[in-house]
């Protein structure tokens, strides 16, 4: 069983990932229901990047399991919360920052595993908000919201991103590049306390800082 903590709404959390500048035990490595592997994260010299096989096409690398690298906060989050990182792509895409109500477990028992959880991914064609679900065993995941625009690679955005809790329910706002927009959360989102993080997936991603407030 994996140990877990909670703090308020008023806690903050911030952490550049430059070298020497963070601590690896206020967050777990996850990994993903739809893949066998549990990934992981270089240092490098002002940011960390996901690990890759080497010698691989950027094309590749976009399909490539292996590079695949989610980190959550150890500790559980509540109320509103801004979750925000700067983050670059190499090629094409994904970083993103996911918001993950719980945690199951690995068929092995050894790692932490993801369940209902939502991804907000950035991209060279804009930005994706995702609901990932986990029903009878088996993931599924379906879009919640985009936006269409255009975003470089190996340029440094910071990916803003904002959980409300209004009398209307749940509303996400997110802002990146001069761009704004939200959703509402669907009304299975029921959950009080999260897990916050980011995720490397489909080529070569750079984090520079993560922040909670």
């Amino acid at each position: 069983m994996f140990t877990l903590f909670s703090l308020t709404a008023a806690d903050r959390f911030a952490v550049t990932f430059a070298n020497g500048q963070w601590n690896m035990a206020n967050f777990i490595m996850v990994k993903s229901p739809r893949f066998s592997h549990v990934g992981r994260f270089l240092q490098n010299g002002d940011h960390i990047v996901n690990f890759a096989p080497a010698g691989l096409s950027n094309d590749e690398l976009l399909h490539c399991r292996e590079a695949y690298a989610a980190m959550l906060t150890k500790t559980k989050y509540s109320g509103n919360v801004t979750v925000s990182s700067r983050m670059s792509f190499d090629h094409r895409m994904a970083p993103l920052i996911v918001i993950a109500p719980e945690l199951g477990e690995s068929a092995d028992g050894q790692y932490p595993e993801l369940r209902d959880h939502y991804e907000i991914v950035l991209f060279d064609e804009g930005i994706n908000v995702w609901h990932h679900r986990y029903i009878d065993g088996k993931p599924s995941w379906y879009k919640l919201a985009y936006i269409k625009t255009s975003f470089s690679p190996q340029t440094i955005y910071d990916l803003q991103v904002t959980l409300t809790h209004t009398a209307k329910g749940p509303q996400l706002a997110i802002r990146c590049g001069g761009n704004e927009f939200g959703c509402a959360m669907p009304a299975e989102f029921t959950a009080k306390e999260y897990h916050l993080g980011i995720i490397a997936c489909e080529g070569i991603n750079r984090f520079y800082d993560f922040r909670i407030k």
